[in-house]
């Protein structure tokens, strides 16, 4: 795997308002990711998830007429502070698949988690970076760095929803 770490790689951060395993968890268990994961106009289910390194996690989006796959492949995982993943578009048995849109984008991406907590509250940051990208697909993943900030915002949002119902049970 080659990633070229440079200053316009992908970075969100996102403030819950719970403790980072509760947090963490939520990343680990399919019946978390049902309710939290994936864009807002598609209803997300998991296919599979193996939570460990090297395991994957292939999930489904749909909307009315079309239907994509999604896929990670779990790198490092340090429990309640670090997870590490290459994610890509998928078929439904989870090869690797184009983006299935018009923007060349890298096929391979890895993102890096970082949990820290303060005072019951969990700041996550979240980078990301091409793998094996020709500069054609950099460039079109910088592209689109406003619309995967839009993205990860709304998933993160739905976490916070999915965490305040933990919570309050």
């Amino acid at each position: 795997m080659t990633t070229r770490p440079s200053n316009t790689d992908f970075v969100i951060s996102y403030e819950f308002n719970a403790p980072k395993e509760l947090v963490f968890n939520a990343f680990s268990k399919a019946e978390a990711l049902n309710e939290w994961w994936g864009p807002l106009q598609t209803k997300n289910s998991v296919v599979s998830l193996d939570f460990r390194p090297g395991g994957i996690f292939h999930f489904k989006m749909e909307s009315p007429g079309t239907t994509n796959y999604g896929r990670f492949i779990f790198g490092s995982i340090q429990p309640y502070d670090l997870l590490e993943f290459t994610n890509s578009f998928a078929d439904e048995h989870a090869n690797v698949v184009p983006a299935p849109f018009d923007i060349s984008i890298p096929d391979r991406i890895f993102y890096r988690i970082i949990f820290s907590e303060t005072n019951g509250k969990t700041t996550i940051t979240m980078t990301g970076q091409p793998v094996d990208a020709t500069p054609e697909q950099e460039t079109g993943f910088h592209s689109i760095n406003a619309s995967m900030q839009e993205g990860f915002g709304a998933s993160f949002k739905q976490l916070t929803t999915f965490l305040s119902k933990i919570e309050e049970s």
